[in-house]
Order: C-alpha cells, then sequence, then structure tokens
C-alpha cells in the first residue's frame, strides 16, 4: 500500500464521523489524482510502439549492434519508463539490459547495444519489457513483447587446402579429359601449352604472334557441383568427443561451401539435422553459386542441432536429384558407415562423384572407402578437411 493511498483511507474513515466541507473535498482531490495516476500509463500504455532491429546472421567474434525504437504517439508526457532487455549468455556478459527513460508527446528514442557472437547457433533477444510508471503512484503498468528476435551464429570458417575432389573441378589437381565438359562454339580466351593438351586445342594464329605454344580455354556445358551432405545424427557420433566431432564436422562442411563458393562453383547441402527456426529437419538446398546461397547455408549450419536418431542413407540416396551427371557429393561424418557403401556405389555408378570427409575414422575406414573407389579425406581438429596420406 502506498502512503498516498493510506492517507486516503485514514481521511475517508476521518469523513465518516466528521463531515466537515474541507475533510471531504480533500478526499475526493485524493481519489481523483489516484485515478488519473492508475489511467495515466494505462492509457499511454496503447500508445506506445517499439521495434527492435538486429543482424539475422552474424559471424564467429563479430560485434553485432542492436537497435531498439520506442515512438510515443500520446498526448501527455510520460514520467518516466523502465525498459529491460533480455540477452542470451553467449552472446553478451550482461544477462540483462536496462534502460530508464522519460518521454514527451510525440517523441522517439534509440538505444543500442552490442552483442559478441561466441558460440554458433540459433539464439533469441528478449523478451521486451517495458514499465509505464506515474509520479504520482506506484502503479507501473507492465507491456511484454510478444515475439521475440532470431539471432544466428554462424560457424567459424578456417582456410582449406587444394584437395583434388574428384570431378575434375578447376580448383582440383585432376584435370578432365572428357571433350564433353567442353563447348568448342565457346572460347574463353588462351594459355600457354602444358604438357598433355590436345593438339586440336592449339591456337596457331596466337602460338605464332607471341611465340609460344597457345591453347584454346574453352567454356563449360556441363555445370561442375558439389553436394555437401552432412550426418549429423546422435547415433553417428559417440565417445566422450561426440560433441567435438560435430562440431568439426560443421566447420568443416562450412569451410568448404566457402572455398567452393569463392572458386564460383555451385554448392548445395543436404542433412539429416534439426533445425529449431523451423521446427523440422534442415531442409535440403540445391547447388547454386550466388551469394546470398552461401549464406543460407552457413545461417542453416549454424543453427543445425543433432537429431537423436534420424535416417542419413535416404538423403544420399536422393542425392542424384540434386546434382548433375559428374557433380561430387561430398559425405561429412563421423565414421565411415559399411552399409552405406553399395548405395554409394551404385551413385558413383549412376555418373557422381563420391568423397567422404571423417571426424573420426577407424582404424581401416580410409582404406574400405579406397577400395570402394571413393576419395577419402580427414578432418582435423581444426575442422579442416585434409587429404589422408
Amino acid at each position: 500500500m502506498t502512503f498516498l493511498r493510506a492517507i486516503t483511507i485514514v481521511l475517508l474513515i476521518w469523513l465518516f464521523f466528521d463531515s466537515k466541507p474541507v475533510i471531504s473535498l480533500t478526499v475526493y482531490v485524493l481519489i481523483g489524482v489516484q485515478v488519473i495516476a492508475w489511467l495515466w500509463p494505462r492509457i499511454a500504455g496503447q500508445q506506445i510502439e517499439w521495434r527492435r532491429q538486429a543482424p539475422l546472421v552474424v559471424s564467429p567474434n563479430e560485434p553485432g549492434e542492436i537497435t531498439i525504437t520506442i515512438t510515443y504517439r500520446g498526448h501527455l508526457p510520460l514520467p518516466y519508463l523502465v525498459i529491460t532487455e533480455d540477452i542470451p549468455p553467449a552472446l553478451s556478459t550482461d544477462a540483462r539490459k536496462r534502460w530508464v527513460i522519460s518521454l514527451k508527446p510525440g517523441q522517439q528514442q534509440v538505444l543500442r547495444y552490442t552483442i559478441q557472437s561466441r558460440q554458433r547457433g540459433l539464439y533469441w533477444l528478449g523478451p521486451l519489457r517495458i514499465s509505464i510508471g506515474a509520479v504520482l503512484d506506484l502503479n507501473e503498468v507492465q507491456l511484454v513483447e510478444q515475439q521475440q528476435t532470431p539471432v544466428t551464429i554462424i560457424p567459424s570458417v578456417v582456410p582449406l587446402p587444394l584437395l583434388a575432389l574428384p570431378a575434375g573441378l578447376p580448383f582440383s589437381h585432376e584435370r578432365q579429359r572428357l571433350s564433353l565438359f567442353d563447348d568448342p562454339a565457346q572460347k574463353m580466351g588462351v594459355r600457354p601449352y602444358r604438357p598433355g593438351d590436345s593438339p586440336r586445342r592449339m591456337d596457331w594464329k596466337t602460338s605464332a604472334r607471341l611465340g609460344e605454344l597457345q591453347v584454346r580455354e574453352l567454356a563449360p556445358v556441363i555445370a561442375r557441383e558439389t553436394l555437401i551432405a552432412l550426418e549429423f545424427s546422435e547415433t553417428a557420433y559417440r565417445g566422450r568427443f561426440a560433441r567435438d566431432n560435430r562440431e568439426r564436422a560443421v566447420i568443416a562442411a562450412a569451410s568448404l561451401a566457402t572455398a567452393l563458393m569463392n572458386r564460383r562453383q555451385a554448392v548445395g547441402l543436404c542433412s539429416n539435422g534439426y533445425d529449431p527456426l523451423t521446427d523440422d529437419r534442415i531442409a535440403p538446398l540445391p547447388p547454386a553459386a550466388e551469394l546470398e546461397h552461401l549464406r543460407e547455408i552457413l545461417a542453416r549450419l549454424g543453427r543445425i542441432e543433432p537429431e537423436r536418431s534420424s535416417p542419413f542413407l535416404t538423403d544420399l540416396i536422393a542425392a542424384d536429384r540434386y546434382l548433375s551427371w559428374g557433380g561430387t557429393l561430398m559425405i561429412i561424418t563421423a565414421a565411415l558407415d559399411e552399409r552405406w557403401l553399395v548405395d554409394l556405389t551404385t551413385l558413383s555408378q549412376s555418373g557422381l562423384r563420391i568423397a567422404v570427409a571423417l571426424a573420426e575414422p577407424g582404424p581401416t575406414d580410409i582404406l574400405l572407402a579406397r577400395r570402394y573407389g571413393l576419395t577419402a579425406y580427414r578432418i582435423d581438429r581444426t575442422g579442416a578437411i585434409v587429404p589422408e596420406a
């Protein structure tokens, strides 16, 4: 009970025994003041609008600025507002931000603070709470945000060595000699002759002008694509370091996608992991080479969480729906599952090139993969994909 309310009750009792005009007027004034104090913040609360602006995606160790805009469209001034914002511990050392402001009619106030990403994942800012108070009473009105704002921290990206992925891609050491990958009608330029070049691609006029052999560079007519298949179920990653191995697998997938995109290669993603933003499995992304596509891949890898038990083999079998002939299917998992080998051989016979990157390979996994014609890599402690000697 406030002091003003206590005085009013005392005067009401006094008025019951002594109905003097002065006492009656005082009681009516006190009651009126308290009614106004009760209505003031409630009416003003209907004239308050707020909007939070936050980056949807933040890179690791990158600061992100959060902006909260408070707009008051009422006709009476607001003595004070207490604004509280809850922040996940992974984004800030302060679990809660707090501001006390006052607003004039039609005034707008902008509040800012910075988050610092530490670990990949999906985080929710808020809820935002606004307490509206009146000067003459302590009867505050609470406004609570109904919809929080999601922020995704993407995985770290590490530099990768020049991988010889099996598809004759421009970034690999392997040379592709199949003529159907070149369009003789579309000349891209010339380059110096290298041993093994076909004499049919010699540009004799340019060679005579420059005094050294030159070879025509031809435009590719078949898309060179890579589909990253990330195994992310809890049953695939076991042992004491299961969580670390999963995180290294995510870093490997993000790093590979970034490296390929930087070389203008089309990259896609499929996984049996769980997306907490959509409350469903990670939706497959067919290969594409646009920058926005890479951002979406990194965002989904940032949000991905493990499923308890989810079939992964069906995603591998469906890979031919997303890849054209000659494309590469890169499987990232903890260890090689022998049950996949027959189906992977079938995919390989259908024209796809298969490669595996293992976070925790068994003693014979690499040799077994090579026996079935698969290119095998190892994921090191940093999450980089490295060739296995």
